[in-house]
């Protein structure tokens, strides 16, 4: 699983994943803005499809 895990990020994904931890960490979550919600609703999507690119991927490896 992690080998398809791996398989499935490229250099993108690991820059949205350094953006998001630093995003999350000045966020005011007690506060939030208008521009808050939509980097947090950005992320979540972000994070859902690259759930469906890693089943995908290990839907296909485990018919092989």
């Amino acid at each position: 699983m992690a080998e398809i895990i791996k398989k499935s990020l490229n250099i993108l994904d690991y820059l949205i994943i350094m953006a998001a931890f630093w995003v999350f960490s000045h966020i005011d979550f007690a506060n939030l803005s208008w521009s808050n919600i939509f980097y947090l609703v950005t992320f979540v999507l972000w994070f859902g499809m690259l759930a469906v690119r890693i089943f995908i991927m290990y839907r296909n490896e485990r018919q092989k």
